[in-house]
């Protein structure tokens, strides 16, 4: 399939691929951006509350602790899993279909890879602990750029799916 040519509708095949990959884009973007504004937050909550201790004390928090690492270090899997779930969904292979399971897994791929983020904000709200944030925060980034929305790979897989 040659998505180029503007025969039969294909410019409007076109478009519509340009249409739903700036949206992607576009989510991809938020997503990136709201972990950086858990990152301010967390900078501004350091200078604001100096010296911060967190604002709870467990004992049970170390528990927790090992238990969000491990679940930032299998996210990889959970996002390998959902995105191969959503492109092998049942449905007729149209484009419209193939694009809209392309904009699914790759929002869906870009709001996992934030989730260790998440959990490194919380670590650093209980515990204090700046370390525990900054460590899964540059996991969150690698997730990010790993899963960042790739127009040629979205070319590549609806050729490669339409010429079946």
């Amino acid at each position: 399939m040659e998505l180029y040519v503007s025969e039969n509708g294909r410019s409007k095949d076109l478009s519509l691929l340009k249409e739903r990959f700036n949206r992607a884009a576009l989510a991809a973007a938020a997503t990136v951006a709201a972990l950086f504004i858990c990152a301010a937050a967390v900078e501004w909550v350091r200078s604001a509350y100096a010296p911060f201790h967190g604002f709870a004390s467990y004992g049970w928090f170390p528990r927790l602790q090992t238990f969000l690492y491990l679940s930032a270090m299998f996210n990889i899997l959970l996002i390998r899993y959902v995105v191969m779930r959503i492109y092998i969904a049942p449905g007729v292979a149209d484009m419209e279909t193939i694009l809209r399971r392309l904009f699914n897994a790759d929002v869906a791929s870009m709001l996992l890879s934030v989730l260790p983020g998440l959990y490194g904000l919380i670590l650093f709200l209980l515990s204090g602990d700046v370390t525990d944030f900054y460590m899964l925060f540059g996991l969150s980034v690698i997730y990010c750029m790993i899963y960042l929305p790739r127009y040629k790979k979205w070319i590549s897989i609806i050729k490669e799916n339409l010429t079946d």
